[in-house]
């Protein structure tokens, strides 16, 4: 004989199908409403202070950044794999007033040198200035090379006496980087650092912590 449900039976399932969604629903909101409630616990308020502190720990890692290329004899270009200095470019007549400029260099790689590259030297022609020439021949077994300054007239120079290789010309930042990184350059921007934050500090954080509080 068949089981067959009371109506009674029949109108309990019928409310527990129609209050489980309900349900289902309400743990979900609670769920949202704990999230929120966590997340109000966290405090992401940003406060000039905040601000200042990290202001000055980003001026802190930038000074540091160009005090190696200042300290070092090769303008950082062993730590930092690239540098910027004033050389002499090609194409210039050598008995004239020459003009120099702010290039961006890279670490030589001896064994990735090439006919045709630009590479930097320093000191050529009696002078106390990085120049740019061409290499037109290289001699592995003797570990020398011929160079041009001038397309023309080519000189023999050994390998080591490479300082770096021509990359291209400095942006405005590179032209920054390498003023900075210069003995008046990096005092100017201490300075300039000091005196930025100290008013800031004496005006804006300093004055709002002893404000009174009513």
């Amino acid at each position: 004989m068949s089981n067959y449900l009371t109506t009674d039976e029949l109108i309990t399932q019928l409310h527990n199908q129609t209050n489980q969604p309900i349900t289902i629903k309400q743990i979900k909101n609670k769920d949202k409403i704990s999230l929120k409630n966590r997340l109000k616990r966290i405090n992401f308020k940003i406060t000039k202070k905040k601000i200042f502190w990290l202001a000055l720990i980003l001026a802190l890692i930038h000074i540091f950044s160009i005090s190696v290329p200042l300290l070092s004899e090769n303008r950082g270009i062993n730590a930092y794999k690239t540098t910027t200095v004033l050389a002499v470019p090609m194409n210039q007549e050598i008995d004239v007033e020459l003009v120099a400029k702010i290039i961006r260099i890279e670490k030589v790689d001896l064994d990735n040198l090439e006919i045709g590259q630009q590479i930097v030297l320093y000191g050529r022609y009696g002078t106390a200035n990085y120049w740019i020439e061409e290499i037109v021949s290289i001699d592995d077994a003797n570990r020398t090379a011929e160079t041009t300054f001038d397309g023309v007239i080519s000189n023999e120079i050994s390998l080591d006496d490479i300082k770096g290789v021509y990359i291209g010309d400095a942006s405005i930042f590179g032209i920054i980087s390498y003023v900075s990184s210069n003995l008046r350059g990096y005092v100017f921007l201490l300075g300039t650092y000091f005196v930025v934050f100290s008013m800031v500090y004496i005006f804006y954080i300093r004055k709002k912590e002893d404000k009174p509080v009513n």
